[in-house]
């Protein structure tokens, strides 16, 4: 989805299937939230952790996730929503890691594939709403910087993650929970302020 504004701002906005998938896997194994940087839980929250024995061997794994999720990152354009576990990224990452991942990826596979179908469901249905926040945010920074925005362009990636959530990945990327894309306050809030440098 793109929203395009008259001063030449493009924003584009997709629900970022790999990267959903990848936070299913860590938050199955129980593995930390806080690497490569803190990542709120997915939602609906997973019933039933699989128990990860031995803090060294937990340790080695959430590097690897760490690592996976990174490379998944910058992979982001080269994994197709749905994909095999070929696509995605693991490579490079330790077997034994690579083999935990693979025992759990088609139920987060499933899990990603539910939350991607219902974020395209529901941002079809209130498209107009939706669109119209992104377009009512740049025009009231707009009226604070007392011009129209500068040409700029903005990724925005939506996750299933608890909380109202933004995490800029770089100068024209962000990841951003569901629940403060949908909500006109929570969006300004953390979207604003990034919106604003671009548009400066």
């Amino acid at each position: 989805m793109h929203f395009t504004g008259q001063s030449s701002w493009r924003m584009s906005e997709d629900f970022s299937w790999p990267l959903t998938v990848a936070l299913h896997v860590r938050d199955a194994l129980g593995m930390p939230a806080a690497g490569p940087f803190f990542v709120p839980p997915v939602i609906p929250a997973l019933a039933e952790h699989r128990a990860v024995t031995g803090p060294e061997l937990d340790l080695v794994l959430a590097d690897e996730w760490t690592l996976w999720f990174s490379d998944l990152l910058a992979d982001h354009m080269d994994v197709p929503s749905n994909a095999g576990i070929g696509y995605m990224s693991l490579g490079d990452r330790d077997q034994g890691f690579r083999s935990l991942v693979e025992s759990c990826f088609d139920a987060a596979k499933e899990a990603a594939n539910s939350s991607r179908d219902a974020y395209f469901q529901h941002f079809h249905g209130s498209r107009g709403v939706e669109g119209l926040m992104i377009t009512k945010l740049v025009a009231s920074l707009e009226k604070e910087l007392r011009h129209k925005a500068a040409p700029f362009e903005l990724d925005v990636q939506i996750l299933p993650v608890e909380g109202f959530w933004l995490h800029r990945v770089s100068g024209h990327r962000v990841l951003i929970s569901e629940s403060a894309r949908r909500d006109r306050e929570q969006l300004r809030r953390l979207l604003g302020p990034v919106v604003g440098e671009l548009a400066q």
